[in-house]
């Protein structure tokens, strides 16, 4: 008999709160390798389906940006949104699938005020212009347009990606020894497609900006501990992964 923890998995809708949502989680993430496809559609339901209770996605005009194979741009249309995918390149794009640009986060061919909101998974932490991507998202709002930003910052477990756990050991030395003992990592070498990214730089960059309210700080996957994002060094390491929600002021 097949053990329960490791059969087949498909796209699940995941539980709202409690034990159940994260004992799903946690299956999902151990077949991650085999049936990456499970978890990232589960992830882009259960975001599209909070966006929509937040801001109401029917008709609006969102960007997906990072958009990879487009999990989350589906779930968004789903919803009802108008929704446009960009990514640096079009790796594991359907040809049938449409609705979908190469581009740049920080420099990219729309209007102004081209959409009601952004969102952006998991793309931060690997563009080199940080500043540049916050810059860009708050020309393309419109006034009062909303931004979802998570990223895998730097400090967290998983934040030097195939480099872990040497990236505890600094942007600089960690890559450097990782490389050493390794050789170059398949994908996302340092400098070159890894950046790292703070959270309490992350949030002193924003604010400095004068361009957005930020709503929420919380870890992604557990949002309910919401005060870790509040204490500087903590935060770096406990919370895994960072969302940052931003309404536009303008």
């Amino acid at each position: 008999m097949q053990d329960q923890d490791t059969s087949p998995l498909g796209p699940i809708d995941l539980p709202t709160k409690g034990l159940d949502r994260y004992r799903s989680l946690f299956r999902l993430w151990r077949n991650e390798v085999a049936e990456p496809e499970a978890l990232y559609v589960s992830l882009a339901r259960e975001e599209a389906r909070d966006l929509d209770a937040r801001y109401g996605l029917n008709g609006t005009r969102v960007l997906d940006l990072g958009c990879g194979p487009g999990y989350y741009t589906q779930e968004l249309r789903r919803r009802g949104a108008i929704t446009l995918g960009v990514d640096l390149d079009s790796e594991g794009w359907s040809e049938a699938e449409g609705g979908q640009a190469i581009g740049d986060a920080a420099h990219l061919p729309f209007p102004d005020n081209s959409f009601d909101g952004i969102f952006c998974s998991n793309l931060l932490e690997h563009a080199p212009d940080t500043r540049g991507v916050f810059v860009e998202a708050s020309r393309l709002l419109r006034p009062g347009g909303w931004i979802y930003m998570s990223w895998t910052n730097w400090y967290s477990p998983w934040g030097g990606h195939a480099m872990s756990p040497y990236h505890f050991l600094g942007p600089s030395l960690g890559p450097r020894l990782y490389e050493r003992f390794h050789g170059l990592p398949d994908k996302n070498r340092m400098g070159e497609g890894l950046f790292a990214v703070h959270i309490g730089s992350t949030l002193r960059l924003i604010q400095g900006l004068n361009a957005f309210e930020i709503e929420e700080v919380v870890p992604r996957y557990w949002p309910w501990a919401a005060w870790i994002t509040k204490v500087p060094g903590l935060r770096e390491v406990i919370t895994w992964n960072c969302v940052i929600r931003l309404r536009t002021t303008s």
